[in-house]
């Protein structure tokens, strides 16, 4: 018979049941687990103990395992709240390198990256990241994301908002809030006033709808 040890967060990010009968350590933070309990994702990383090794029974038998006092463990609430982070975590590290629509993506929107956090380092070109409660896309490569050079219509080479999705017909507009790139024959609403756009923009426009009749859109 073989053991593994494991973070309890781990476990239970795995659908892994922590109950009161299980080995765990002083701290509440590792668990003791039948190595059957792990085979389904184990990819042969995770080290297994023969229950009657020296090397195990050295292990029980260290202060970080031995239960000689009444050291308070987390909850089991606690520990789940761990799992929950840690899950966050790392959706959060893997969310850009999925293939998200933009409707998708907005309904995890708070899962992005927000971009405070690449202040000082490097954004690709296609990457979702959060600012001032609203999803941006990355519209080219930038080396060096400077402090004062945030999401906003000044920025709008940079990055572009994304919005719900609509059909973009006349009973469906596109509720425009620049910076925006538009769509010859989509249709698009500010401010109560429906447009057609008659020229695709190729980049986002940082003008109200009305300044841009007759150059990209029109009235309807």
């Amino acid at each position: 018979m073989k053991f593994v040890i494991m973070d309890i967060a781990e476990a239970l990010a795995h659908g892994i049941r922590i109950i009161p009968t299980m080995r765990q350590s002083v701290d509440g933070t590792k668990v003791v687990l039948h190595e059957e309990m792990v085979r389904p994702f184990d990819d042969g990383s995770i080290t297994k103990y023969e229950f009657d090794s020296g090397e195990f029974r050295e292990l029980m038998d260290s202060p970080e395992w031995r239960q000689d006092g009444e050291t308070p463990r987390p909850s089991i609430a606690y520990r789940r709240m761990l799992a929950v982070q840690q899950l966050r975590q790392e959706a959060t590290a893997e969310i850009n390198t999925l293939e998200l629509t933009d409707g998708e993506a907005l309904s995890v929107m708070e899962l992005y990256p927000a971009w405070d956090g690449f202040i000082g380092s490097s954004l690709d070109e296609g990457m979702k990241v959060t600012y001032a409660g609203r999803l941006w896309r990355v519209r080219q490569a930038i080396d060096t994301v400077l402090e004062n050079q945030p999401p906003s219509l000044d920025t709008a080479a940079l990055y572009e908002v994304i919005e719900e999705q609509h059909a973009g017909t006349q009973e469906d507009p596109v509720p425009y809030q620049p910076p925006m790139e538009i769509f010859e024959g989509k249709y698009y609403s500010q401010d109560g006033v429906t447009y057609r756009c008659t020229r695709s923009s190729g980049q986002a426009l940082t003008h109200n709808l009305g300044e841009l009749v007759g150059t990209y859109v029109e009235t309807v």
